[in-house]
Order: C-alpha cells, then structure tokens, then sequence
C-alpha cells in the first residue's frame, strides 16, 4: 500500500503546471461576504413602446404621469439602477441638436412633447429623488427598426442629412454605416450632448452593432482594403474604435459618468480561439463587436452580457457563460454585471423558463451573481416583464427586499483610459487570443509563494495550505497578485486533475464525450474517467467540460476515484456524518454517501450557518483545500 501511495504523490507533483493554469476560472458560491454595491438595473424599453410610453403622445400630462409609474414601481421592486432608452432608432428622447424627437414618444419624428417637457430631463431628477441612478441608453447605428419606419424619418434626421453614411440590410432596415467615420462622430456627438446636458450617472449601449443580415458595405471597405485584408477585421476594428472613442468622450466632460455595454452573451464560440465552450450565434462573427478585447484593453467602465440562457442549456449554458466573462473580467478593472432574460421567466416555451420553473431560474441567476466574488450585480430584461406577471414581481421584490446602493465611480476616480492604442484605418486589429494550453512539467522546490496575493484577506485561516500548494507548484493564481478564491472549477479541470491526482494506472478507452475533443489537454483523463465510470455527462453523450461543478458532485468524483483506489474503503454513516447540516436533505440520493465519505475524512465540511450547500459551485478556494486534504489523507496512510 505505501508503493501505491508513493506513486499518487508522484502523480500529484507531476500535474502541477496543468492545475496552476487551469484550475478555476469562473465564481464563487455563498462564502463571499456582502458586498457593498450592487448593480440591480432594469431596462425601461422604448421602442416599439415595449415599457414607455404606452403609446405615442404630445400630452406632457400623460408622458410625465407614465412615467412616474414606471419608477414608483421600480423603486418597490428595489431595483437601484434605470437603464431608460433615449435614442432607440435615430431619434431622441430628450432635446438634442443631432437627432429628432421620436416618434414612439409623441407618435410623429421630430414633433416635441408639449408644455417643453423632456422625459429625460425628467427620469433622471425623479429617479435621483428616489434614491436610483439612471444610465442614458442608446442603440448607436440604427435609425429604423422597421423597413416601414424609412418613410418616416424626419428633415433633421441624420440619415436625411447624410443618406452617403446609410446602410440597409437584406430586411430593409437602415443603419449608420459603421465602416464610415463620419457615422462614428454623429454618433459620438450624440453622446457628447447627453453627458454635457443631462446628470446622467452613465452612457449605456445595447447589443446592436452591424446588421445581422446581409448588406453592402463594399463602398466603405474599399477606402480600407490594402491595410484590411479580411474584411471581417476591418468591421471589427471600425466598431472598436467607437466604443474606445466613446469612452473618452464620456470622460472628457465627467470623468465620474460610467460608461457600459451589454453585448450579446456569446463572444466567441469554442470553434474561436479564447472562446467560450458554447454554440451559439456570437457577438465577434456575427455583429462584428470584438467585446472581449474591450475588457482586455478596458475601453469601458463595466460590461453587462445578455446571458439569456438556463442553467443545464445545451449550447449555451448559464454557468459555462458566467463563468467564461468571470474569466475574462477578473484580471481588469472593467466591472462585470449579468443582463438577464426576465421576459423568458414564466412565459418562456422551454420547461427551465415555464410557470414557476422559469421564476426560480431566474432567482437562481441572481443568487450565482450574488456568490461570486467577480459579478458586481444584475440587469432585468425588461421593466413590463414584471407589470405581467405579479409573482414575479413578487419575487424581484423579495430578493432586493435589503437595499443596497448602486456602483459608482465615485467624485475621486481617475477616468479609465484604454491600455493600448486602437488601431486606426491603416493598421490591422489585435487578432484573437489564443488559449494558452497547459504544459506539462514536474516543478522544482518553491516554485512560487502565495504572499504576494492580495485578494486572500478573508481567507487568511486558508493561508497555511495555500502557501503550501503555492510553493510546490500545485497551484498558481489567476493573476501575480491574485489568487480568485471564489472563481468556479470547471468540470473539465475537476475531473482531469482529481483523476490524475488518484488514479495511478492508465486506462484504454475507445470513445470519449462528443464535446470532449482530441486537442483539449483534457481529453486522455476524462476520456479515462468516463470509461472507468468515474465521470458522467448531461446527456447526449455530452460532458459540457467548461460548465461549473457542485459542490456534492466534486465529494462524488472523488469519491469514485478513492474507492476503487482504496484510499478510502469504509462505508460511511452517511446519517452521523450528515445529520450536523440542516440542508442535508437537499443533496441528492446519489451523492448522500460521498458526501458523508469526505465529512468523515476531513476533506470538505460545512459553514459556519450550519450549512453544507451541496448544490453551491465548487470554488478555487474549496477545491485547493480539498486537494491538499486528500494530499494529507494519502500521507496518514502512508505512515
């Protein structure tokens, strides 16, 4: 038994570098301690009148008791931030000198509410009143939403004033040709006029950047086509250089006015190098809006993806999703808020959004934010979601039923400024980058210390054990100064490194998961795993290896692994061990006796409310300390 044990130590060293690299990259479950701020937004549509108003009126009277609706209600749902649409389609909902009056306000283009009233004007005193922020939002290329709208656009309409910069897509739809400069400063001054005029706390963009459609940019691309070769690059770098020059232009007149966008939740898809383990439609190929390069070179105060899938979804997982931008926002200082699907809960087609299904989905979304130590809150999609459907008015109210106080940047914050210079026509965009692959090696002594982290204070009873794992190489940060504590373990890292850690002998197999590819530094061990019986998929011969792993799920692969290692053997008194917890009738039947195995042997434990939280996401923190507790178990044998 002392060789077989010798031989799992030599293993534990031997997959240091793939641990340090890969373990965790995604957020914590409920050890975070309150924060705080929080984002709790909500968007106030107002094309197509989906929220405000309820229909298109000239009756300041009207305009103004709507919307003193709109954010008594918001304030009793305790929601902290207005998200208010104020240029939905080439037209204004304030007093601007670039676009006209919009027709969903007052049911004409260009006609001005009476008595001079300025809904935003308006919102944003009422909503400071009520203790709220409001964000300015606008959607910066489209000038209709509709090909019946390209008639009725009015005299000062830019798309009037300067049909060169219009582009059409293959539904009939028009847009500012992102390709064309003078696009990016019409819309620039619009933002401008917004920040000077009004006390906005932020200039906020939805998700709507090239048409999706087909459209003909060939005129604009041709000013650009020997320094862009690949037309696609130039697409990108057109947009990149509005959201750069935006940011600048927010803070050149108030440093403290946040700037934000909420993309849609996929950038990239696995098939993309970086991208996330999904397959969906994708913000990077298909609106041309490289938004994961605005968080690597900070052009933005925060970023707010639409992650309007569930939990479990195939293609485009919640967690996987929440996980992934974690990833990509921990090493900034850009703040990552979660928008979310509210129309889906309740009345969504698929069971995971239907009736009270949907409603505890949503919750739960809200709920995974809250316990992650990289998600600063939420925005609800859309305000009248909730006027429809009073239980889940009910629940919104109850999970803001504490106040808190929305982020701000604050009277002494220095403006973000972009890291890198944006290229300009004429020099080729950063390409994506590529994720960097595990290697693997044995380390030497010391091979790192974890003083230099400085994200570990309330975990400074972990210290000991993390300095140890941190010395031999076993784990690394996420960063030289921080360790991410409560980020999530995928369930690729979990099972290749806990399978490496306690099996000792190579296992043939013939097949593996269909989402588990031959180039992932994963594929041998999980391919091993699942012919052992050791790993288990979602269904469809799927694994979802990007996607985040349970806490009594981490207990049960381990489990599995040290009973047919024999590193542990007794049968658990699975009552006694459990019994202490008072959820402990919410892990599942399954896991019941591997969570008793690892209570008994010291690996995991409860907190301190009494608690196990079987169905928590395994954190970096948890699962560090859970290895080095095995490490110690296998040591006690060996004596």
């Amino acid at each position: 038994m002392k060789k077989h044990d010798f031989s799992l130590r030599l293993i534990v060293f031997a997959v240091c570098a793939a641990f340090a690299i890969n373990l965790f990259y995604l957020p914590d479950s409920g050890t975070v301690e309150a924060q705080d701020t929080e984002m709790r937004g909500v968007w106030v549509a107002t094309v197509a009148n989906l929220d405000y108003p309820s229909q298109g009126t000239t009756d300041a009277w009207q305009l103004r008791t709507e919307l003193d609706t709109v954010l008594d209600n918001c304030q009793d749902m305790g929601f902290n931030t207005i998200f208010f649409q104020v240029r939905p389609s080439g037209d204004a909902l304030y007093n601007s000198a670039v676009y006209p009056w919009s027709r969903y306000l007052t049911g004409t283009q260009g006609v001005a509410p009476g008595d001079g009233f300025d809904p935003l004007e308006y919102a944003v005193n009422e909503a400071h009143k009520r203790g709220m922020q409001l964000h300015a939002w606008i959607n910066p290329y489209r000038v209709t939403n509709s090909s019946s709208d390209n008639d009725r656009l009015a005299p000062n309409n830019p798309a009037v004033l300067r049909p060169d910069l219009v582009l059409t897509d293959s539904t009939g739809k028009m847009y500012l040709n992102p390709g064309e400069a003078d696009s990016i400063e019409i819309i620039l001054e619009g933002i401008r006029e917004i920040v000077r005029n009004y006390d906005v706390d932020g200039i906020h963009m939805d998700d709507y950047f090239y048409p999706s459609s087909g459209f003909d940019d060939s005129a604009a691309y041709y000013k650009y086509q020997d320094q862009y070769p690949d037309k696609a690059d130039w697409r990108r770098s057109m947009v990149n250089t509005l959201i750069s020059c935006a940011m600048e232009a927010v803070k050149e007149i108030d440093p403290t006015c946040m700037f934000g966008v909420s993309p849609g939740g996929i950038w990239a898809n696995s098939d993309t190098p970086g991208g996330s383990n999904t397959n969906g439609s994708s913000s990077y190929h298909s609106l041309y809006a490289d938004t994961k390069y605005w968080v690597e070179n900070e052009y933005l105060d925060y970023i707010m993806p639409q992650i309007y899938w569930y939990n479990g979804q195939s293609g485009a997982d919640y967690g996987t999703l929440l996980n992934w931008w974690s990833a990509v926002c921990a090493p900034t200082n850009v703040k990552l808020y979660i928008g979310e699907a509210a129309y889906k809960a309740a009345a969504g087609s698929e069971q995971a959004w239907s009736g009270q299904n949907g409603i505890n989905e949503l919750k739960t979304h809200v709920d995974m934010g809250r316990n992650s130590a990289y998600v600063g809150g939420y925005c609800m999609f859309a305000y009248s979601s909730f006027m429809d459907d009073q239980s889940l008015y009910n629940m919104i109210k109850d999970v803001n039923a504490v106040p808190i106080e929305a982020p701000t940047l604050g009277g002494t914050e220095q403006p973000q400024t972009p890291q890198v210079s944006e290229p300009q026509p004429g020099q080729a965009p950063q390409a994506p980058a590529a994720t960097q692959e595990p290697v693997a090696q044995v380390p030497s002594a010391g091979a790192g210390s974890a003083s230099s982290f400085t994200d570990m204070g309330e975990y400074g009873w972990a210290m000991p054990a993390i300095e140890e794992l941190v010395s031999r190489g076993i784990v690394r940060g996420i960063s030289a100064t921080q360790f991410g504590p409560d980020v999530f373990i995928s369930r690729a890292d979990a099972t290749a490194l806990l399978y490496r850690v306690l099996q000792d002998v190579e296992v043939e197999f013939s097949d593996n998961f269909v989402d588990v590819t031959p180039d992932k530094y994963y594929y041998n061990e999980i391919g091993q795993a699942k012919a052992t019986g050791v790993a288990w998929g979602v269904g469809d011969n799927r694994f979802e290896p990007e996607g985040t792993m349970l806490r009594q799920d981490m207990a049960t692969l381990a489990y599995r692994v040290m009973r047919a290692r024999h590193i542990v053997s007794a049968i658990p008194n699975t009552a006694k061990a459990l019994n202490n917890y008072y959820d402990w009738s919410q892990i599942d039947f399954y896991a019941r006796d591997a969570v008793a195995a690892c209570v008994e042997n010291n690996l995991m434990g409860g907190y301190g409310d009494g608690t196990i939280r079987p169905k928590d996401f395994a954190t970096r923190i948890e699962f560090a300390l859970f290895v080095q507790r095995i490490m110690t178990l296998m040591d006690n044998m060996q004596q």
